[in-house]
């Protein structure tokens, strides 16, 4: 509604306004339009110190005192949070001055054409702008008195500005009219020649003569796709063509096919599919050439608002993926809710999606990014339950039946611990006939998890490298041999904390133990300090605390090296064996040359009674000079195990998804809301 004010209580002495603008100083100098002059000032303590902007009247301009008092009349009386605040005026010694509110961000134009500005305004910021610009235009036509409505006529980004918050406040009435909303297509005959600014000028008003609320719309949609490609109507841009050209003209080439060449590619990663097709749809609107086509300002607000809804959804959902969000029931929490989401929002069946794209990039950037092995499994873990959900909801042929997703719930929607229950596991997983984007990002996500695989093999590798490089010796004591020892198992524990798939872990911990074999075994055949008894002991107990991991014992047989070694090394009396039984029943694996290295450099460090006889020395001396294979006695770590995808098919069932509770924390993510029905 409007309200009534006397313009007499809005009246700003000169004086104040020379004294806030330091006599129309050049540094106070903020803009010009075709009013005039723009300054920034602040006023006085009667005024409550407010920053303004001080638009001061060009007597060489096209406009006058009658676009003055027009602007001053209309907008003395507006009261909206998406109309610029009304400060004051000042109409004294020939000066014509309009006081408002000072927009700390400018224009939307002026953002526009500044690179670095234009970067820091990401799409939803962009939306949320255009929902304010609108809601304020639908106020001046639709939120005066009953009988009343502002048609603006010179909509333009020049003349939207924004607050501290990006808040979108429309100015500028000096060229608006009056009219009646009596009927719902109330149009004006102008007297005087067609107003308004050339580039948004709507081309009907502008042949006829004839304004309606109608060509607002066709400007303001000529802002909506300045916002959205980042370039100002009046400029010239080459989109891959041969000849640069004005915005409108790629807006009507771009109608019908590749409308997403219009995307600023500032944005360009950011937009989601839907999201942008909701807006271009209303956007287009807005321009048609007859008038009737046009949109309402309630259903530009509306239809923006559902782009922008979308939009924060796939930014939630993004964000819960970069988010430790943990583990339900051994399920990754993250790959759940991905999974749910695309399903629930039907990308898996979309034509276009970039969705698919800004995941994979993710997954990427944890694979070049994180060095830590806690963190890889856990991608790792990630990554692998949803390539297999994926893999599942993928029809194999045209005859399965493609389920519905729920509907979307309230957020006042309690959570249940019956998410899901048991008995309806089979409809966790839905069959979908999946269309391209969602069979490549499969595919993509397949490579992802292969190359986590590897990582995750390499980094634990790197991790436990120097744990078994700098063991504790005799000086210290069996609790911080022990403590050793539980520190090389938890950092093997990180693939059962993130629950990486069995199938996994059965290939990475052969390969850790085939280097764990060579890294200790090497010790013992190279370094003097740790070819000893009480070395030996430290690692035989070791040992020990690691056979009775559960998930380790397939993989025991790839410590045999140094199992061995560390049996004949440790024995008692070992002094009384022969040849043969050192060799073929105490370290069958060792070969003559390990052996001979390892009984040549082995000292007794408490008894000397626990050595190798010299007959059995001697034995292994001469028959090394008849072997003439002279090959390494140290072990390289070579041992890998291929991967296949194909294998986490045997490692998830469908009903193990059938309890997963998404985070609590989730409940206040609208995105999310459906889950927690």
């Amino acid at each position: 509604m409007t309200r009534v004010v006397n313009l007499e209580n809005y009246v700003i002495p000169l004086e104040e306004i020379n004294r806030a603008t330091e006599n129309f100083s050049s540094q106070r100098f903020i803009g010009c339009g075709g009013f005039g002059k723009v300054y920034k000032g602040k006023l006085s303590e009667r005024w409550e110190n407010l920053t303004v902007a001080i638009k001061r009247l060009d007597h060489d301009s096209y406009q006058g005192e009658i676009e003055f008092r027009n602007e001053l009349e209309m907008f003395s009386r507006f009261h909206h949070e998406n109309i610029i605040s009304f400060i004051g005026y000042c109409n004294e010694s020939n000066e014509m001055i309009i006081v408002y509110k000072y927009a700390i961000n400018g224009s939307i134009d002026y953002h526009l054409q500044d690179p670095d500005k234009r970067r820091s305004i990401t799409w939803k910021h962009r939306l949320k702008i255009c929902i304010g610009a609108a809601r304020g235009l639908d106020y001046l036509h639709w939120g005066l008195k009953e009988h009343e409505r502002v048609i603006h006529r010179d909509i333009k980004s020049a003349n939207i500005l924004l607050d501290e918050n990006l808040v979108a406040k429309v100015c500028d009435f000096g060229l608006s009219k009056l009219g009646t909303k009596n009927q719902p297509n109330t149009q004006l005959y102008t007297n005087t020649k067609v107003a308004g600014t050339h580039f948004y000028l709507d081309p009907t008003y502008q042949e006829s003569g004839i304004l309606s609320k109608e060509s607002d719309v066709y400007s303001f949609g000529v802002v909506l796709f300045e916002i959205l490609s980042g370039m100002l109507v009046y400029s010239k841009r080459n989109m891959g063509d041969d000849r640069p050209r004005a915005l409108m003209n790629f807006v009507r080439r771009y109608h019908e096919n590749e409308p997403e060449k219009l995307i600023d590619p500032y944005i360009r990663d950011q937009i989601d599919s839907r999201s942008f097709n909701t807006f271009i749809q209303i956007a287009y609107q807005c321009i048609s050439f007859s008038l009737k086509e046009r949109p309402r300002t309630n259903t530009i607000i509306q239809r923006i608002e559902e782009a922008l809804s979308i939009q924060e959804n796939v930014d939630e959902l993004i964000e819960c993926v970069t988010t430790d969000r943990g583990f339900s029931h051994g399920i990754p929490v993250a790959a759940f809710t991905i999974y749910k989401c695309l399903l629930h929002w039907k990308y898996l069946e979309a034509e276009k999606t970039n969705i698919f794209e800004r995941l994979i990039q993710i997954y990427i950037s944890a694979i070049e990014v994180e060095d830590n092995t806690n963190h890889m499994a856990y991608w790792l873990s990630n990554a692998s339950a949803l390539l297999f959900l994926i893999q599942k909801s993928i029809k194999l042929d045209n005859t399965s039946l493609v389920q519905n997703p729920p509907p979307l719930a309230s957020l006042t929607t309690g959570f249940h611990s019956s998410l899901f229950p048991a008995e309806a596991a089979l409809n966790i997983v839905q069959q979908v006939d999946a269309k391209h984007p969602a069979l490549l990002f499969r595919q993509q996500l397949a490579t992802c998890v292969e190359k986590m695989y590897y990582m995750t093999c390499d980094k634990l590798k790197k991790e436990l490298g120097p744990l078994l490089s700098h063991a504790p010796r005799t000086s210290f004591g069996e609790d911080t041999q022990s403590n050793h020892w539980k520190g090389i198992i938890g950092c093997l524990n990180t693939l059962k904390d993130n629950f990486v798939p069995p199938i996994i872990v059965q290939k990475i911990i052969p390969q850790v133990f085939s280097y764990m074999n060579m890294q200790l075994f090497n010790s013992v055949l190279v370094r003097r300090e740790c070819c000893t008894f009480s070395y030996c002991e430290y690692v035989k107990a070791g040992l020990a605390e690691l056979e009775r991991v559960e998930y380790a014992r397939p993989a025991w047989g790839e410590l045999m090296h140094i199992r061995h070694a560390i049996q004949c090394m440790t024995m008692h009396h070992k002094y009384r064996l022969s040849y043969d039984e050192i060799t073929i029943d105490l370290c069958p694996v060792l070969s003559i040359q390990q052996m001979y290295r390892i009984s040549s450099l082995y000292w007794d460090d408490q008894f000397d009674t626990r050595s190798l006889s010299e007959d059995v020395i001697s034995s292994m001396r001469m028959l090394m000079t008849q072997d003439f294979n002279n090959r390494s006695i140290i072990l390289e770590d070579s041992f890998s195990i291929p991967f296949s995808v194909d294998d986490l098919s045997n490692s998830f069932q469908v009903e193990n998804f059938a309890n997963v509770k998404p985070a609590v924390q989730l409940a206040t993510y609208p995105a999310f809301a459906f889950l927690y029905k």
